[in-house]
Formats: structure tokens, sequence, C-alpha cells
């Protein structure tokens, strides 16, 4: 399962700004009231906590690298995206509408075929390494909108690989990588 080391980094800062605070009040930690603040990974599992800008159509969002490099803008992959799936979305466990690409497409297009293995890497660097027909054989989509409207970025957006309900890989969450922003060829044939 992913781990989330922004989140981890701010509670910590937090608690550091926390006591540093006490310490310059006068009160000490059995002074204080202690109140049960969520941190970000518990309300929001993709982390994060703050907003960034959804990116522009022109704007490059993702490299496939093969035996050639394709970069995809986000109009791009939201003129390809063909294939549209309802799921109880497994990290935040509500029905969400995914729209995206069939990742046989963009595999397809770098020429990476079955006897392939991949890496499919996020933003946050997070690696997800499979072999292509594992991928394939669970139907993974590249999806590109959430509910009808672009994903944002601290929902794990804004493209992420998804799965439909009875594959294998519905229920194996360390293939769905959110914040996706390259996928290479790790080994050949």
């Amino acid at each position: 399962m992913k781990k989330n080391i922004g989140a981890f980094r701010g509670v910590t800062a937090a608690l550091a700004a926390a006591s540093l605070l006490l310490a310059l009040t006068g009160c000490s930690a059995t002074d204080a009231k202690a109140t049960a603040t969520p941190s970000a990974s518990e309300t929001n599992p993709y982390g994060g906590g703050f907003t960034v800008d959804a990116p522009k159509a022109t704007d490059v969002v993702l490299t496939v690298t093969g035996s050639k490099t394709v970069d995809y803008t986000m109009g791009e992959l939201e003129k390809l995206a063909t294939k549209t799936i309802t799921i109880v979305e497994p990290f935040v466990k509500k029905q969400q509408t995914f729209t995206g690409v069939p990742l046989k497409t963009l595999l397809d297009a770098a020429s990476i075929g079955v006897g392939n293995k991949v890496n499919t890497i996020a933003l946050n660097e997070y690696q997800f390494a499979d072999t292509v027909a594992n991928l394939e054989g669970n139907d993974a989509i590249l999806a590109v909108s959430r509910d009808g409207a672009a994903i944002p970025m601290d929902q794990g957006g804004p493209i992420r690989l998804v799965y439909p309900k009875g594959t294998k890989y519905f229920t194996y969450l360390d293939a769905w990588n959110w914040s996706l922003r390259t996928i290479k060829v790790t080994a050949g044939k």
C-alpha cells in the first residue's frame, strides 16, 4: 500500500509547531487541552490537502516510453478516453464514474507489447512494476475524469490507473497508481 510521507512530514511539522507554541506561551503539554485533529491522510487518502490548478489541454501530463517515447497532453488523453466504468472507488469507498483510455491503447502507441514489464511512476515517485500482460489482463484504464469532471491533484489526479470491478486488480490496491506521470519499459521479452 502507498505510504504518505508528505502527510507524515506535515503531522511532524504540526507537532513541532505546537510544542514551540506551548513553550513560547509558558504552557506545558499537560496544561493544554487535547483536541483530535485528523491528519491529511485520515481525511484524504491521497494526502495533500492543498489544491493545484488542473492542467491545460496543452500541458504534457504523461510520458510513455517503450521502443519509442510518446508524450501525451491532457487534451490528447481526453480525446482518447473511450472507456467509462462506474465502481465503488476503494480508497474513498464511494461510487464514482471514471472515464479514460484503455492502457493497451497507450502501450501499443509506444510499441510496448504483452511480453514486456513496465514501471508506472507517479508525481510523488510512487512506483508500481508489473507485466503488461497483467495490466492489460485486468483491463487497466488511465482515468482522465471522474464523475464527468477533471480529477483534482489532491484527489489522485489529474490522471490515474483504475480497474473495473470483478478484476483481480480491483482489490490489488498497489496497482492503483494515482497522479501518474510516467510509464516505461523495465524489461523486454
